[in-house]
């Protein structure tokens, strides 16, 4: 079975499934992975962004999952963490995410932290990795009880997306944390496997993380570029216009945001 397979759970690692909800768009490509933890035979699982407030998808998942004993959330975006709330009725199972309002029923998650749940084999390491968010993680599965070694596989979130690069929230996103971020995947990921927020699993995140630094590292080069061209008060538009070919009306949105994003990190770094 290969991406994408709807209201399927699908195995992707010996410890890592994922079930993909069918909210496909640009920005969430097919939808989002709500990603199923769990060891062969094992009693229970954990849930890894149960998706958007879909009650079909959360019905698929809960029964694909099983016993869910915890769900966890990667960052607070709709796409991933609107549904938690309405999946913790329909398992029982408490909700823990990096930032205390969007818990329930458990404390906050801590950078560093091993979780480990009875009935689940599989052990997930947390690891802050800010940037698209304040508040984004991602969570590193080791096959058990041993988390000194090489992890299985690593869930990024909306961190490393998928396919296309990821956009930085304007309201609590830090262009600065999140090139720090992709450079901590960079270095731990080599020849890991990359569970993702959207879209296909990869198989060595490390290289991933390397071409989304050298991405944002070109389009930060561009607009350095159109600010000699057109001067350090040049507004948004015509910012877009020098960098961007051709840019679809439907993306111009996105790529303004991306250029005030850009422009805020080169104003703290200069």
């Amino acid at each position: 079975m290969k991406h994408p397979a709807y209201s399927q759970l699908r195995q992707v690692t010996p410890n890592a499934a994922v079930v993909l909800a069918p909210n496909p768009s640009y920005a969430a490509l097919e939808g989002t992975n709500s990603w199923v933890v769990r060891g062969e035979g094992d009693a229970a699982s954990i849930v890894i962004d149960p998706g958007p407030a879909d009650e079909g998808h959360l019905n698929v998942l809960q029964a694909k999952a099983d016993k869910v004993a915890l769900t966890l959330l990667t960052h607070r975006h709709h796409d991933h963490a609107d549904g938690a709330e309405r999946f913790r009725q329909l398992t029982g199972a408490p909700v823990r995410a990096f930032a205390p309002e969007h818990c329930s029923g458990a404390e906050p998650l801590t950078d560093g932290e091993v979780i480990a749940v009875d009935g689940v084999t599989p052990r997930v390491k947390v690891v802050a990795t800010p940037g698209h968010t304040r508040d984004s993680v991602s969570f590193f599965v080791y096959p058990g009880e041993d988390t000194t070694g090489t992890p299985e596989a690593i869930i990024t979130g909306d961190t490393i997306a998928g396919r296309h690069t990821t956009m930085i929230s304007e309201t609590d996103g830090d262009l600065g944390a999140y090139l720090d971020s992709l450079e901590l995947l960079e270095e731990q990921g080599k020849d890991i496997t990359l569970l993702p927020g959207h879209g296909p699993e990869g198989a060595d995140l490390s290289a991933y993380a390397r071409k989304y630094i050298d991405r944002r590292n070109q389009r930060l080069d561009q607009i350095r570029e159109a600010l000699k061209t057109h001067g350090e008060n040049a507004d948004i538009n015509t910012l877009v216009d020098a960098i961007y070919d051709d840019v679809d009306p439907v993306l111009r949105g996105a790529a303004e945001q991306s250029t005030r994003v850009a422009l805020r990190y080169l104003k703290a770094t200069s």
